[in-house]
């Protein structure tokens, strides 16, 4: 299946889930994790509306004296880490996204932690059907820190049921329902 027949496939199916109980699971199965446990950084995006809710990974993360970095989009290949804190101003971009209108703009090979966000994983290889920008993709070929994303049951297929093309790249954990 192409990639965007899998796109619409998950949007509809994710119109009427009730998925709360499945989150709650996977942010505590996050917050456990050793690579959560040692990074003193964490790169993650602010979620939409289709998206699995980051704020309670962002105020965790702070809790935990973690420093946490978002991405905006800087031009159609490229995005920056921005800092977070309490006092970060947003705007929502052409996509539909919130990014920091400003901040201090950090390298991501140093930040310890990368969630990785997509619309789709696979359980076999760790494949990520991502949202078709391939910023992720760019930007996961060389980093060097711990990459996880996190994933409901709607967005978790046993093996990948779209066309992954050589240049997508893959996530080292992935957390879903059946995490173990």
């Amino acid at each position: 299946m192409d990639k965007s027949a899998v796109r619409s496939e998950i949007l509809d199916k994710l119109k009427n889930l009730d998925n709360r109980e499945d989150v709650q699971y996977l942010y505590n199965q996050l917050f456990e994790i050793d690579e959560w446990v040692a990074a003193t950084s964490i790169g993650v995006t602010i979620s939409t509306d289709i998206e699995i809710d980051t704020s309670p990974i962002i105020k965790k993360a702070l809790f935990d004296n973690k420093k946490v970095y978002v991405p905006k989009v800087i031009n159609k290949r490229d995005m920056d880490f921005i800092e977070y804190n309490h006092e970060t101003k947003f705007s929502v971009n052409k996509m539909g996204i919130s990014e920091p209108i400003d901040g201090r703009v950090v390298d991501v090979n140093d930040i310890d932690l990368l969630i990785v966000p997509g619309m789709a994983f696979d359980m076999t290889n760790n494949n990520r059907l991502g949202y078709g920008g391939g910023y992720y993709d760019r930007i996961l070929v060389d980093y060097p820190g711990n990459t996880v994303a996190i994933a409901d049951r709607i967005r978790m297929y046993e093996k990948s049921i779209w066309k992954v093309d050589e240049f997508d790249q893959q996530v080292e954990t992935i957390i879903h329902s059946n995490f173990k």
